[in-house]
């Protein structure tokens, strides 16, 4: 029988328990203060002038977040769809995708908020290790994705743009970063990664106690969830390549949004210039990754990016605005998504 995906709006499901409806309301009713504080941090003054300055091109640049959205869903859909008896809609995954993006957007720390949502959602359709091992291979696949992105841009920016000495040293230890992390990551696939980061985890002070206790009682979740892991990387090859070339593709998509808002602002800037402008600016604003929404970081990484490049400076604020209200529009989407079940 060919299966249809029907979409509702309610408040409670008899596929869902009592505990991951309160979860969802909590996190539900903290994304909504967070996003209102973050709209009168900005002031409407702000936005409103932003919008009325880039014109109808602010579609456009919603629009672009859409199609990396939706990228980033079928990274993690190949990901998971092999991995359970029961089929999961696609329009499920677009779901937990924009709206974990939502969460960790307005969290410190990235991943405090997102993940552990997808969690939650995931294990109406898996056994609770399943669902985390999933989570944690597209957190890894969207993480290892920057290391390649930002190996491109260094070398781009090393072949293309004149730089000083030391920018020169700054990018070979960008580049040698990068390349390391990436032999890590990849062992990290290949032989697990979770145990061997508890392990780590248990000789911190404070905390080290609770999490060597926490890893024996629960060692055998631990190993299923390792050995999700290892099979990606050992048994589904393609899964694994293909998922990790879309979250790269993303990026490249990611670099559009510069190439549009540089032109609403009446100025000039190549899709290489756009390339650099962003991983300069993710890099600079992962460097602190603590504070939510990269308040500060962002404009920071995005005025050096236009400097080194030879771009008006300036410019780099009213982009920072506009990414910033293009990141409302979508925390506000992936808030409200939360409110919507979507069935098979």
């Amino acid at each position: 029988m060919k299966e249809s995906a029907e979409i509702s709006i309610t408040a409670s499901s008899p596929v869902k328990s009592n505990k991951t409806l309160i979860w969802r309301n909590i996190a539900f009713a903290f994304g909504i203060s967070a996003l209102l504080f973050m709209v009168y941090k900005i002031g409407m003054d702000v936005i409103w002038d932003n919008l009325k300055q880039t014109g109808w091109w602010f579609g456009a640049i919603i629009g672009v977040w859409g199609v990396v959205y939706l990228i980033n869903a079928l990274s993690w859909y190949i990901i998971i769809r092999e991995d359970t008896t029961e089929k999961i809609p696609f329009l499920a995954v677009f779901k937990f995708t924009v709206s974990g993006y939502a969460l960790n957007y307005i969290t410190p720390m990235g991943l405090a908020g997102g993940e552990p949502y997808r969690i939650m959602e995931l294990r109406r359709y898996m056994p609770t290790e399943k669902a985390t091992a999933n989570v944690i291979l597209y957190a890894m696949m969207h993480v290892c994705s920057h290391f390649f992105f930002w190996l491109t841009a260094a070398i781009l920016i090393a072949w293309l743009v004149p730089v000083s000495v030391a920018v020169s040293i700054a990018l070979t230890v960008i580049v040698t970063a990068c390349i390391v992390l990436i032999i890590l990551f990849f062992r990290g696939y290949k032989q697990g990664l979770v145990i061997r980061l508890t392990r780590i985890a248990g000789n911190l002070p404070f905390i080290g106690k609770k999490i060597r206790n926490m890893k024996e009682s629960t060692r055998d979740r631990l190993t299923l969830i390792d050995n999700q892991i290892r099979d990606l990387r050992g048994k589904r090859v393609k899964a694994f390549y293909g998922s990790l070339l879309l979250e790269y593709i993303a990026r490249l998509v990611n670099c559009i949004e510069i190439l549009i808002i540089v032109y609403a602002l009446g100025e000039h800037a190549s899709y290489i210039d756009a390339l650099i402008i962003v991983a300069l600016s993710s890099l600079f604003a992962n460097l602190l990754f603590f504070s939510p929404m990269q308040l500060g970081t962002r404009e920071g990484g995005l005025y050096l990016a236009f400097k080194t490049l030879g771009i008006v400076p300036g410019i780099s604020i009213s982009v920072s605005l506009i990414t910033r209200i293009r990141e409302l529009f979508w925390i506000m989407i992936g808030i409200l998504l939360m409110k919507i079940t979507i069935r098979r």
